[in-house]
């Protein structure tokens, strides 16, 4: 069409019969189809864009739907075993009371058995908690506390059977923001903060810190940190995986304990990533909030 504006022979017609068409209607021909092209492409690539963006939310979204049926999963799984082991939990308890009245005479016998009571007490207690009964309440949370509150419970309850040194650096944590009483953010912190303490060798580090416009807490220990086929792949915090290191296989689980941890925090507004530090070698967790989403919980 171009090519014809310029090069172009005239229409046959009679001699006495004279037909011109002004030149202005030579070019806007080719003018108006390239105009056309040009909102043509516009809105193709802006439907393009938005179809795009649609499609991955909806993965974005199917993918949480699917974390959220697998947590479910889970916390099928977390009753039905706390369930099964009701019975053996008693008999173990039933046990070591019967060995306590025989064998109460013996002060090194009994302070072990003492424990052995008192820790299927606790189990019992914990696996009750695992059945989700809404009527059982966790003493331990309380309603509107701010982060560095429920930090420092935690590491607290941890330093009561932990011989590691657990320290929290909150010298930057200048805007303490209080929320409401949430389980899930809890129990998130606080499995991240166990596996810490778990894989570290002396030493765990917690940094709290917060600005106008985000709060952060950051967990690193002096561990081995994490996997490195996992880290460098982007797969933390999935379920079901195990690194391909056969010398670390023993020491890392199925990563379910991850993958819960990030899907209830992840659940609650915030940004969760994975990093091993470059000096230490150790891992590092860091829990992001904005502000004003965590004033929204």
């Amino acid at each position: 069409m171009f090519i014809l504006t310029f090069f172009y022979y005239e229409l046959p017609h009679p001699e006495k019969l004279i037909f011109q068409v002004p030149d202005y209607y030579l070019y806007s021909v080719p003018i108006s189809i390239f105009i056309g092209l040009i909102f043509l492409v516009y809105f193709g690539t802006k439907f393009g864009s938005e179809s795009r963006i649609r499609k991955k939310a909806y993965d974005k979204m199917q993918e949480i739907m699917a974390k959220e049926n697998e947590l479910l999963s889970l916390g099928g799984q977390a009753a039905a075993a706390a369930h099964s082991l009701g019975t053996p939990l008693s008999t173990i308890l039933l046990t070591s009371k019967e060995l306590q009245k025989e064998f109460g005479n013996n002060e090194k016998i009994n302070k072990d058995l003492d424990l052995l009571v008192a820790e299927s007490i606790r189990c019992r207690k914990i696996l009750k908690k695992l059945t989700l009964n809404p009527n059982i309440k966790d003493e331990f949370i309380n309603s509107e506390v701010s982060l560095n509150d429920y930090i420092y419970e935690i590491v607290r309850s941890y330093k009561e059977f932990s011989k590691k040194n657990l320290v929290i650096h909150s010298d930057e944590f200048k805007n303490p923001i209080n929320i409401y009483k949430s389980p899930e953010i809890i129990y998130g912190l606080r499995n991240f903060i166990g596996n810490a303490n778990k894989f570290s060798n002396q030493k765990v580090e917690i940094f709290l810190k917060s600005n106008k416009k985000n709060t952060e807490i950051i967990i690193r220990d002096d561990g081995p940190g994490f996997p490195k086929d996992l880290i460098d792949k982007d797969m933390l915090g999935e379920p079901y995986i195990r690194s391909v290191d056969e010398s670390q296989i023993s020491k890392y689980g199925l990563g379910l304990g991850t993958f819960i941890a990030k899907t209830l925090l992840e659940k609650n507004l915030a940004n969760i990533t994975f990093n091993n530090l470059k000096k230490t070698g150790g891992a590092e967790v860091t829990i992001k909030w904005v502000n004003k989403d965590l004033t929204n919980l």
